[in-house]
C-alpha cells in the first residue's frame, strides 16, 4: 500500500507544531511579533520538511508578489542585454526579482503577455512596446491606474511613466563629434519615419549642422527598418550615388552592422574611407545611450508608483560618445 504524500504547507507546520497558522506565518516571515524563539523553532521545523513557501497562494493572499514584469519587443542585442542588466540590478537592490518576456515585435503578444504577469500578482510593469503598433492594450493599462513604466518608445497620450534617452542631444553630439573631425558630408541613416526618436536624431543632427554653417542636404538622409538589411542597402545606395560623402551616422545597431558590409562591398574601409558611427552600438563610435542606467531609473520609478507616490511624467537620460576608432580626421 502507498505511504500517503503530505502536503507541506502553513497548515501542516502549523499542525504539527501545535500552533496558530499566523503565528507559522509570521515566523517564516521574520516579522517582529514573534518571538525570537518561535522563529527559530518554526524555521529549523520548515527546513527539515524542505518546506518551500508557495509564492503564487502568498501574492494572491496580500495582492504582492516582489515580482517586477518586463515585456519588451525583442531581446535580439546588447541594448536590450544592458537594459536587463540595470533592471535586474535596480529590482534585486530594492528585495524584488524582475521577470522577462518577449512579444517579438507583436502588439498581440505585448497584450497577452501584460494580462498574463497581471494574472500573476506581479506588482508592476517594465515596458519596451512595439514599434508603431496599435498601443489600445497600453491605454486600458493607464487606465486602470496600474503601476508601469515606459521604457525607449515614446508613444504620445499614454498616461504612463516614460524613461528613455535624448534622442535629439544624441543626434547632435554625434553630428558635432564629426565635423570636429573635419567632417562636412555626413550621411544620416534613419529608422521608420512615423516613430518618435526619427524626428528627434534628425532635429538634432541639423541642429548640429545648421549650428556649424553647413547647409543640411535632404539627400544625405534616409530612412529605413531597423534591420542590417536595410542598412547594407541604403549605405550602398549612399556610396554609390553620393561619392562626397565621408562618414554614415545610423540610428542603430543593426543598421550600422549594416552599413559595414555596404561599406566593405564596394572596396571601402573603415574608418580610412568612410567613417561610421551608431546609437548604442558596441563595435563602432557610437552614443551611448545610458541603457543600464535607464533601466535602473525605470525601477526606481516604478518602485515609486508602487508606493502610491507621485513620480515625473517623463525622465530623459542624457547620452554621450564612445570612440572606438571608427572615425577619421579630415585635414
Amino acid at each position: 500500500m502507498r505511504k500517503a504524500v503530505v502536503k507541506v504547507d502553513i497548515e501542516y507546520i502549523a499542525m504539527k507544531l501545535r500552533m496558530s497558522k499566523s503565528t507559522v506565518s509570521k515566523a517564516l516571515n521574520d516579522r517582529s511579533d514573534v518571538s525570537v524563539k518561535t522563529k527559530e523553532k518554526v524555521q529549523k521545523f520548515a527546513k527539515k520538511l524542505n518546506y518551500t513557501p508557495d509564492r503564487f497562494a502568498r501574492a494572491m493572499r496580500i495582492k504582492k508578489s516582489n515580482l517586477i514584469g518586463v515585456v519588451m519587443h525583442e531581446m535580439r542585442h546588447e541594448f536590450f542585454v544592458e537594459i536587463a542588466r540595470g533592471v535586474t540590478r535596480a529590482a534585486q537592490g530594492n528585495g524584488y526579482q524582475a521577470v522577462f518576456a518577449s512579444s517579438e515585435g507583436s502588439s498581440r503578444n505585448e497584450a497577452d503577455l501584460i494580462n498574463d504577469l497581471i494574472s500573476r500578482y506581479i506588482d508592476g510593469l517594465i515596458i519596451i512596446p512595439c514599434l508603431g503598433e496599435n498601443p489600445s492594450h497600453l491605454k486600458e493599462l493607464a487606465a486602470e491606474a496600474r503601476p508601469g513604466v515606459i521604457v525607449d518608445n515614446y508613444i504620445d497620450g499614454i498616461d504612463i511613466p516614460f524613461v528613455g534617452t535624448d534622442f535629439k542631444e544624441g543626434g547632435y553630439i554625434a553630428t558635432k563629434y564629426l565635423i570636429d573631425k573635419g567632417h562636412k558630408n555626413i550621411a544620416l541613416i534613419l529608422g521608420r519615419q512615423e516613430l518618435s526618436s526619427t524626428p528627434e536624431r534628425l532635429a538634432g543632427y541639423s541642429e548640429a549642422l545648421n549650428e556649424a554653417g553647413i547647409a543640411v542636404k535632404e539627400q544625405y538622409v534616409k530612412y529605413g527598418t531597423y534591420s542590417a538589411t536595410s542598412g547594407q542597402q541604403l549605405a550602398t545606395k549612399v556610396l554609390e550615388t553620393l561619392p562626397e560623402i565621408t562618414a554614415i551616422l545610423c540610428a542603430n545597431t543593426d543598421l550600422s552592422e549594416g552599413a559595414a558590409k555596404g561599406i566593405n562591398s564596394t572596396d571601402r574601409k573603415i574608418p580610412e574611407d568612410i567613417s561610421l558611427l551608431d546609437f548604442g552600438g558596441a563595435r563602432f563610435t557610437a552614443v551611448n545611450q545610458k541603457n543600464e542606467e535607464i533601466g535602473q531609473t525605470a525601477v526606481q520609478i516604478l518602485l515609486q508608483l508602487i508606493k502610491g507616490e507621485k513620480v515625473p511624467e517623463k525622465i530623459i537620460i542624457k547620452p554621450e560618445i564612445i570612440n572606438r576608432n571608427s572615425v577619421n580626421i579630415i585635414s
